[in-house]
C-alpha cells in the first residue's frame, strides 16, 4: 500500500480545520483501500482543539518526526508551511483574502506537486501575484470545493427540535450573522463583525418593531474572557448612539456542533442571513445558510461568489479598499484590497429584505435549489473523484517496491558418521 501522510489542522475548531476533515474524509473513503492514510495534528493560530473526532481518525493520528518518507504529504496550510515532504506533494489552501499574495508563495506553490484550493477567487489571487511580479506557476491548481452535508444541513427539521434558548428572544423577526470577530478597528475586521453590527443600529434605531440581530461569534476562543471581550466590542459601538433606542443584539458564544448550527439557521424567528465581509477563501457559513431557503445578504466577491447566485440573494454593493494597517500581517500584505460595503445601501437592503420579505425568500428557495444540486457532499465527491484520478496518474510513476523473493533451497542430508 502506499503510505500517504496529510498534516492538517484536524482537530480544531476552525475553517482550516472543517476544510481539513473533508479533504481526510475523502481520502479515506475513495482511496483508503489502496493508501495507508496516516494524519498529522497541527494548531491552528490559538483556535481549540475541541473538535470530536472520529475513533478512525484519532487513531490514525501519528507524532512527528515521521519515521519514514511518505508517498503522498498532503499538507493543509497557508503556502509559506508548504514543505516537500513526501516523494509526491500536494498543497491544500484558502490563501489570503487580499486580492493578491506575497510573491514569494508562488515559488512555495511550485514546491508541490498538485495544489488545491476551495475557490476561483483563491486561484485568481495566486494567478494574478504572478503576473504581477513576472512569475510562472509551473503547479497545477485545482478547485475543489468545500460543501455542506445533505444529511444535517436540511430546512426540514423534525417538530420538537430547536435551540430553545431562542425561545427567550422575544422579537419575532431576526438577523443572523455568523463568523469570527476578528483582529481591526471597526470595519476593518475580516469578517466586518463590527460593521455589521454599527449598520444594524444605525439603520433600525429609534424604529417601532424593532428586529433583532442574533451574532454567533467570539474570538480565537469560546473562553469565558473572549466572550466579555466580543461583549465589550458591542457595547463600544452602542456608546456611537448614545440617544438613540437601538436595536437588540443577541450573542451566541461558544461550541455548536453541525446540528445544532443547523437548528439555528432554520429557528422560526431567524429570518435571513448577513454577512459585510471583506473576503472569504470559501465562506462556509453562507453555503450552509443557502440550505434554509432563507434571504442572504451578502457581497457577491472572493469565495462565496462560487455558490451564491448574484441573482438569488440580495447582493451587498461596495467596492475594494486598501486593507487597513491596522489589520495586515504577513498574509494580508501592503498593497492588496478587499472589499467594503456601501454602508447607506446595506441598510436600505437591511430595510428592504424585511419589508418585502416574501420576495426576497422566493429568490432565496432558488439559491437553495442551487446549492442542494451542486454543492453537498454526494455532488463535491464526484469532483474528489476526477481529481483524486489525476493524483493516481502522479501515483503510478513512483517506483514500486518489490519484494525479494529468495529460491527455497533444499534441505542437505548429513552424511551418517559410524561410531569409532
Amino acid at each position: 500500500m502506499r503510505k500517504v501522510v496529510i498534516a492538517s489542522p484536524v482537530a480544531t475548531q476552525s475553517g482550516y480545520g472543517h476544510h481539513a476533515r473533508e479533504i481526510i474524509n475523502n481520502l479515506i473513503e475513495q482511496r483508503g483501500q489502496d493508501w495507508d492514510i496516516r494524519l498529522v495534528s497541527l494548531p491552528w493560530g490559538h483556535t481549540p482543539f475541541t473538535y470530536p473526532l472520529s475513533a478512525d481518525i484519532q487513531n490514525r493520528i501519528v507524532p512527528l518526526p515521521l519515521t519514514e518518507q511518505p508517498d503522498v504529504w498532503v499538507q493543509v496550510t497557508v503556502p509559506n508551511e508548504f514543505q516537500a515532504v513526501g516523494k509526491i506533494n500536494i498543497g491544500v489552501t484558502a490563501g489570503t483574502e487580499g486580492d493578491i499574495c506575497p510573491p514569494q508563495w508562488i515559488d512555495n506553490l511550485n514546491s508541490m506537486q498538485l495544489v488545491i484550493v476551495p475557490s476561483e477567487f483563491t486561484k485568481q489571487v495566486f494567478e494574478t501575484t504572478a503576473k504581477n511580479h513576472g512569475k510562472f506557476i509551473s503547479t497545477p491548481i485545482e478547485v475543489i470545493p468545500e460543501y455542506f452535508d445533505e444529511m444535517v444541513y436540511t430546512d426540514a427539521v423534525k417538530n420538537g427540535f430547536e435551540l430553545s434558548i431562542l425561545n427567550e428572544i422575544p422579537e419575532t423577526f431576526a438577523f443572523l450573522s455568523v463568523g469570527h470577530w476578528l483582529h481591526g478597528p471597526l470595519g476593518e475586521d475580516r469578517k466586518n463583525t463590527g460593521g455589521v453590527v454599527h449598520c444594524f443600529f444605525n439603520t433600525f434605531k429609534n424604529q417601532k418593531n424593532q428586529p433583532a440581530l442574533i451574532l454567533k461569534t467570539s474570538g480565537a476562543t469560546y473562553s469565558i474572557t473572549d466572550r466579555l471581550e466580543i461583549e465589550s466590542k458591542i457595547e463600544s459601538i452602542r456608546t456611537a448612539f448614545p440617544n438613540d433606542k437601538l436595536p437588540n443584539v443577541y450573542l451566541v458564544h461558544g461550541e455548536l456542533t453541525d446540528p445544532e448550527m443547523n437548528l439555528l439557521y432554520n429557528h422560526p424567528k431567524v429570518k435571513a442571513m448577513v454577512s459585510f465581509t471583506k473576503a472569504e477563501g470559501f465562506g462556509r457559513p453562507l453555503l450552509e445558510f443557502s440550505t434554509t431557503g432563507k434571504p442572504i445578504l451578502a457581497p457577491h466577491y472572493s469565495g462565496q461568489a462560487d455558490f451564491l447566485k448574484k441573482d438569488f440573494i440580495c447582493e451587498i454593493k461596495g467596492g475594494l479598499t486598501e486593507i487597513h494597517p491596522a489589520t495586515r500581517n504577513e498574509f494580508l500584505i501592503e498593497g492588496a484590497k478587499w472589499f467594503t460595503p456601501d454602508y447607506k445601501y446595506a441598510g436600505m437592503m437591511f430595510e428592504d429584505v424585511r419589508k418585502n420579505y416574501k420576495k426576497w425568500q422566493e429568490l432565496a428557495k432558488r439559491q437553495r435549489y442551487f446549492v442542494n444540486s451542486t454543492f453537498t457532499r454526494t455532488d463535491v465527491a464526484l469532483v474528489y473523484e476526477k481529481v483524486l484520478a489525476k493524483v493516481d496518474n502522479i501515483v503510478d510513476k513512483l517506483p514500486k517496491p518489490v519484494q525479494l523473493k529468495l529460491p527455497t533451497l533444499k534441505k542437505l542430508e548429513l552424511p551418517k558418521l559410524n561410531k569409532v
